[in-house]
């Protein structure tokens, strides 16, 4: 078994012509990208905890948060138009069935510590 650790703030910032994509800590590649190239259609197991501020995982462990299990579909494209140019990106990330980049969304600002298990 893999397993992949994302850690740190939760913020959005550009990519490409895309101002919106979502990112974690110190990763280079909005996450959507980031697991779409790592991990799409793999079954994994994820646990996240999220907090107002920095915490070690052991602090985390106490008040665990979410855990998800299934199969991960992510996407990350751009789509443009020959007439007008860059038009906008489709950015997702659903485990077995939960729209993970819409609850990373609605803790933008916060610190996340998030485990990836790739199984198979």
């Amino acid at each position: 078994m893999q397993q992949l650790i994302y850690k740190g703030l939760i913020v959005e910032g550009s990519k490409g012509e895309n101002e919106e994509a979502l990112f974690i800590g110190e990763i280079k590649e909005p996450i959507a990208y980031e697991l779409k190239e790592k991990i799409q259609g793999k079954e994994v197991s994820i646990r996240y905890w999220i907090s107002n501020i920095e915490k070690t995982k052991e602090k985390l462990t106490t008040n665990m948060i979410k855990t998800m299990v299934g199969a991960i579909d992510a996407d990350y494209e751009d789509r443009y138009s020959e007439n007008t140019g860059y038009l906008w990106t489709d950015e997702d990330i659903n485990v077995g069935g939960h729209d993970l980049l819409s609850e990373l969304r609605s803790s933008i600002g916060k610190f996340i510590y998030m485990e990836i298990d790739v199984h198979g």
